[in-house]
């Protein structure tokens, strides 16, 4: 059960990842290194899109434990949105949820993050 995929899109300083499918493992490493690449050209927040996202396997959670801490180091923002009750039942549980700002969808978070800025 590998169907996962990665697209992205940037504008000024705001990056948008929407992963696709079953975040296991390989579908992991693509959304840090994508993640990673961004916030190493200046984005100064990150907004992931969960709405394709059908499953997170435990290997998905810890990468987005990774994620939280690389854009504190950045000193910047990671944002979540359209995200199921079940996916963010897991990160409630794992205490990440308090490091990110979770939005309704992404239009919200694009609405804060212009005010913001």
């Amino acid at each position: 059960m590998s169907n996962f995929s990665l697209s992205s899109r940037s504008a000024r300083d705001v990056a948008v990842l929407m992963p696709k499918g079953y975040i296991n493992d390989m579908g992991a490493v693509s959304l840090e290194r994508t993640s990673e690449q961004m916030l190493g050209k200046g984005m100064n927040s990150l907004i992931v899109n969960f709405s394709n996202v059908q499953y997170i396997n435990t290997i998905g959670v810890s990468i987005f434990t990774g994620m939280v801490q690389k854009t504190l180091e950045h000193r910047s923002v990671l944002c979540f949105t359209n995200m199921k009750k079940a996916h963010r039942d897991v990160f409630e549980m794992m205490g990440l949820i308090k490091h990110v700002m979770v939005f309704a969808d992404e239009d919200d978070a694009l609405a804060f993050l212009k005010r913001k800025g």
